[in-house]
């Protein structure tokens, strides 16, 4: 909570410079358009979204101005992250922490901090419940209005009237609007309303059938403004950046600002248009003096809806409307350009910028109490004794509360001839720290050492809540190894005991290592079959490792289908982390095998991760017959999941096919699902309009949306419409029609 109210304060702080350079930029173009003024004061509502994505990207830039405020300290050295490690769960391969200098290795960590006392809640977590509270009304209360503007929406009636449609198709041709736009009639406004980002609709009140032309076509001018400009995801933006910050009062009045130059902007567009400024100043009175003079309420919510007349807002439009000074331009896309372009470059160094005097936050940690052993001084063996206290480092590192950080750490290298040079493995589970580090190209036997090169050296370390126990190997001159043994720092023998301890830590880190796995798997094969050497992939933490294994095992075993089958669940199951790793495995498992086949063995389980890789692989295939086979199989998990990554993917790849047949089978399999998803059947028609070039397929995918009812809304009406339109045939465009209106 802390780090959020950090987050929150720093770009309330930082957001009023915008605000403060939006007002003097908008005084500064008081005789300009006011498009340029609403795309201000928008830059300044926006910035206040970019400011934290971005503070998470750019460098920082360090300016210690001012003292660190309490709010700013909320960093948490006592995590795993902050004392140097990168946690994960068990089956994850992690960074190594920090090695600490025996020097300045404490002997007893305690926490200098007082807890809190029982019973008080912390002020963060109060301020906290308080900003969940109001962000929660505000997002309420957008919520029942773009409620009510549905309901509204669903109970109007579709304008179908001659003159009505025409006049808004001259005016769309005029202003530049592609979008289809929905003309509605309702009973419960008095003022024309807009609302809609990708599909937007204007509801006219029941009396518009009165209004004479003159009327009728500045209000369609006005709304389709909005529309022009995408004053909705505008608004939309201004409404859930004031959720986010509500408590800054200065973000209220930029929203403000940006709602009343919005309604200027589009009454430029009315009088560019032709319309007196007189004559539509009068209009305009004349519809707000109609708000809530009927029994039919209000306009609806303002930030719901885009209302084209308000009480509180008319007074000012009536003097910008007839001021005759007043510029009235539209922004152009290279003034946007510019003007967004300008708030990147204004943004970054703010968003960088860390104008207070860092304060390194005072850990809380579990008293644990180390000793450093004698084996942590410096020897004559020739290696790093900063890897000698690796465990001890680690051991040290304060616990967190619920105890529970895993982690390994595995470092390999390899000479030209696939030989091992140096391993270092460390594993850390709660109570239980183990190390390895083989320096040389050692050679194995049963997952023991069998033999090291004169002049290389092993070190095996394990600290526990029972033992602190260590050996050390060195290779002679000879060849001989040289075995040397300690508990709890104290010399010791290198007895059955120490045996017994070297030859089950060794093959733990060999096994991470992925060294010897052939011979590993062999073994595990003559005891415990395919079974048992699963059950010994699935103690493995290394992804990597895991895959090794797993390929000798498919390359040293003929697999029955039932093996087979085995190998393959678990795999899917173990290496659900690493794609890459279980995409290689199962490549190994289909050598021979079409690309297709591959791909259709990714799209078997109910796994997205695997899916999207299946339909990637998709775009790959070179025959579309094999790509409509694999299209098929799995379009019941691609999109029957309601899953965007997924949808675009499963499109994506059919946008590889060349034959309209196949394509035609891909869109048909996919239809399947669009009662559930309208984004299916959309993006059907998209496929049917740009790809395909047979009338007939065309006809065929179309009829098949209007026998399975898929044509449920406006919108997707509308786009069928678009897609219809693309048959050259007048034959099968005919039949379609009488299919859709049957």
């Amino acid at each position: 909570m802390s780090a959020a109210f950090a987050i929150l304060i720093d770009t309330a702080l930082k957001g009023l410079i915008f605000i403060a350079a939006a007002a003097i930029a908008s005084y500064a173009l008081r005789n300009r358009s006011a498009a340029a003024r609403h795309a201000v004061w928008t830059a300044a509502v926006i910035g206040h979204l970019a400011l934290p994505v971005a503070s998470l990207i750019v460098p920082q830039w360090r300016l210690p101005l001012l003292p660190t405020p309490t709010w700013l300290n909320v960093e948490t050295p006592s995590s795993p992250a902050a004392a140097g490690i990168t946690s994960t769960s068990s089956e994850t391969t992690v960074a190594a922490p920090e090695i600490i200098e025996p020097e300045s290795a404490p002997a007893v960590l305690q926490s200098p901090v007082a807890q809190p006392e029982r019973g008080k809640w912390p002020a963060s977590s109060i301020l906290g419940m308080l900003w969940l509270l109001g962000s929660a009304l505000i997002l309420l209360r957008l919520a029942i209005g773009t409620w009510r503007v549905g309901r509204l929406a669903k109970f109007g009636d579709r304008v179908d009237d001659g003159e009505w449609l025409s006049l808004t198709q001259r005016v769309a041709s005029r202003i530049g609007i592609t979008r289809p736009l929905t003309l509605l009639r309702g009973d419960s406004v008095t003022i024309p309303v807009t609302w809609g980002v990708i599909y937007p609709a204007v509801l006219l009140p029941p009396e518009a059938n009165d209004w004479p032309e003159a009327r009728r076509r500045f209000v369609l001018v006005h709304e389709m403004a909005h529309v022009k400009r995408f004053d909705a995801l505008t608004q939309l933006i201004a409404q859930i950046t004031v959720a986010i910050l509500w408590f800054n009062p200065f973000l209220w009045y930029a929203a403000h600002r940006m709602r009343v130059e919005r309604e200027h902007a589009c009454d430029d567009y009315v009088i560019r248009d032709g319309t007196v400024p007189s004559l539509y100043a009068g209009e305009l009175l004349e519809m707000v003096q109609s708000i809530g003079s009927q029994n039919r309420g209000s306009a609806v919510p303002a930030f719901a809806a885009l209302a084209m007349a308000r009480r509180s807002e008319f007074e000012g439009r009536m003097l910008a409307i007839l001021d005759s000074r007043q510029e009235r331009k539209s922004l152009d896309r290279k003034t946007a350009l510019a003007a967004s372009v300008a708030l990147v470059l204004f943004v970054l160094p703010l968003a960088a910028l860390r104008p207070f005097e860092p304060t390194p936050a005072i850990p809380v940690v579990a008293q644990i109490p180390v000793a450093v052993p004698a084996a942590a001084t410096k020897t004559n063996t020739g290696h790093n004794p900063l890897s000698e206290i690796a465990c001890d480092s680690v051991m040290s590192i304060p616990v967190t509360a619920d105890n529970s950080t895993r982690w390994t750490h595995l470092h390999s290298l390899t000479d030209d001839s696939g030989n091992n040079k140096i391993l270092e493995f460390l594993s850390y589970r709660p109570g239980r720290c183990a190390q390895a580090i083989v320096s040389g190209p050692g050679t194995y036997a049963s997952d023991q050492l069998s033999s090291l090169p004169p002049g290389s050296h092993a070190y095996l370390r394990e600290i526990s809540g029972t033992q602190n126990r260590l050996v050390r190997i060195e290779a002679a001159s000879d060849g001989a190894m040289i075995y040397t043994a300690s508990v709890g720092g104290e010399s010791a023998a290198y007895d059955a005991a120490a045996q017994r301890w070297v030859a089950r830590l060794l093959p733990e880190a060999l096994k991470e290592a992925a060294i010897n796995a052939p011979a590993r798997v062999t073994l595990w094969l003559s005891t415990g079959g395919v079974d048992g050497v699963l059950s010994e992939i699935t103690r493995i933490n290394n992804s990597s490792s895991k895959r090794i294994h797993y390929q000798a095992l498919i390359e040293r075993k003929q697999l029955t289908p039932k093996d087979a089958e085995a190998v393959r669940t678990h795999a899917l199951r173990s290496l659900s982390g690493s794609s890459s790793d279980l995409k290689a495995v199962l490549a190994t498992m289909s050598k021979g095998t079409s690309s297709a086949s591959l791909m259709s063995q990714y799209g078997a389980v109910n796994d997205p991760t695997m899916i999207l890789m299946a339909l990637q692989g998709a775009k790959e295939i070179s025959s579309d017959t094999d790509r409509l086979t694999l299209l098929s199989t799995i379009a019941p998990k691609a999109l029957g999941k309601k899953n965007a990554t997924l949808r675009r993917a499963y499109f994506e790849a059919t946008a590889q096919m060349t034959s309209d047949t196949d394509l035609k089978g891909a869109l048909i399999a996919a239809l399947q699902h669009g009662n559930g998803e309208p984004e299916i059947t959309l993006a059907v028609f998209k496929a049917v309009g740009t790809q395909m070039t047979s009338d007939t397929d065309k006809r065929t995918t179309l009829a098949t949306v209007v026998e399975r009812r898929l044509l449920k809304t406006s919108g997707l009406r509308e786009a069928f419409m678009v897609a219809a339109r693309t048959i050259e045939s007048s034959t099968d465009f005919t039949a379609l029609m009488e299919a859709a209106l049957k």
